[in-house]
């Protein structure tokens, strides 16, 4: 995996990546857009009002056998990153194997199609980040050095999303 580097501990290791995975399993699709994606999760609205340090309303509907019940994302900064790393994986490797992401999950490859606008309105939001990211609400959780390794992380990873 492209992004196993990061994946797995500050990126990719929350209840919040967890649910993210939850959200692209329930799309019962092989190829999705970004744009779809950060619609259905509330990242549009969120990045057009540019600002994530305080969080804001991201989640999505989740389908069961008891109905359709809402799932939140806590912290919108560190679910944006996971979404990033996740994208830079399928911009990567061509797709993105859920397997991968969570080993409870069973093979199921998952291609994003990123526009590069939409690859560099995420770049802007991970360099954002980096610069400060003792400003952002994740903070308060987290120790000070993993958040300046989660902010060092960040930044390759937008690196990479060219």
């Amino acid at each position: 995996m492209y992004i196993s580097n990061w994946w797995g501990d500050l990126i990719g290791g929350s209840d919040d990546s967890l649910a993210l995975i939850d959200y692209l399993e329930q799309l019962d699709t092989t190829a999705v857009t970004l744009n779809q994606i950060l619609k259905d999760l509330g990242f549009d609205v969120l990045l057009s009002e540019a600002d994530l340090r305080n969080g804001g309303s991201v989640g999505f509907d989740m389908k069961s056998a008891n109905g359709i019940f809402r799932i939140e994302l806590d912290i919108a900064c560190g679910a944006l990153i996971d979404l990033s790393a996740i994208v830079l994986e399928s911009h990567k490797s061509g797709y993105v194997d859920l397997h991968d992401l969570d080993e409870a999950r069973q093979p199921c490859k998952l291609y994003i199609d990123a526009s590069e606008e939409k690859r560099n309105l995420l770049r802007n939001e991970l360099y954002k980040f980096s610069r400060n990211p003792l400003a952002y609400d994740l903070a308060a959780l987290v120790p000070a050095d993993d958040m300046r390794e989660l902010a060092e992380n960040a930044k390759m990873i937008a690196d990479e999303l060219l």
